[in-house]
């Protein structure tokens, strides 16, 4: 029984593949099936140039919140570590930007190693002193100002 209708579902393709050449012979029916070929393979064109253009907006998204994630996270070490940083240029937590700017000034004036360019060992603790002050007074106005620095936030 199962070869039979075996042989039925072949001579059925047989016969549908001489139905589709004939027709495809008449002009007309030519012409019609053409026409549909060129508009499946635009719109299949269409539809991927679509495809790939949300897919780019879709990385740039990705991307986007995916950058303001890890600034999220820089802060957050910041807010983490600004008692340190706070105790360096000699502040209590609720500084202000200001303050910490008047702050750093002081403290570089107090301690820049061109003051002891005189003496080597005190102008090496100097250096070591300046790169502290400087790292607090960078990491306080990023985490009070909200920015990263002045050329990262910059369009």
């Amino acid at each position: 029984m199962s070869s039979l209708i075996e042989r039925l579902a072949k001579a059925g393709r047989r016969a549908g593949r001489r139905a589709v050449d004939a027709a495809l012979r008449q002009p007309e029916v030519k012409r019609r099936v053409d026409a549909a070929r060129v508009v499946l393979k635009e719109a299949r064109e269409a539809f991927e140039e679509r495809f790939d253009e949300a897919e780019a907006d879709l990385w740039a998204w990705i991307q986007k919140v995916q950058a303001h994630a890890e600034k999220a996270q820089r802060q957050a070490v910041r807010a983490r570590d600004a008692e340190h940083y706070y105790a360096v240029l000699g502040l209590k937590s609720d500084a202000t930007l200001a303050q910490v700017k008047t702050a750093w000034r002081k403290q570089m004036r107090a301690t820049h190693p061109d003051r002891f360019a005189h003496d080597p060992v005190a102008e090496a603790k100097a250096h070591t002193r300046a790169l502290e002050v400087n790292e607090a007074y960078r990491e306080l106005t990023a985490l009070l100002s909200g920015r990263e620095s002045r050329r990262s936030d910059r369009p």
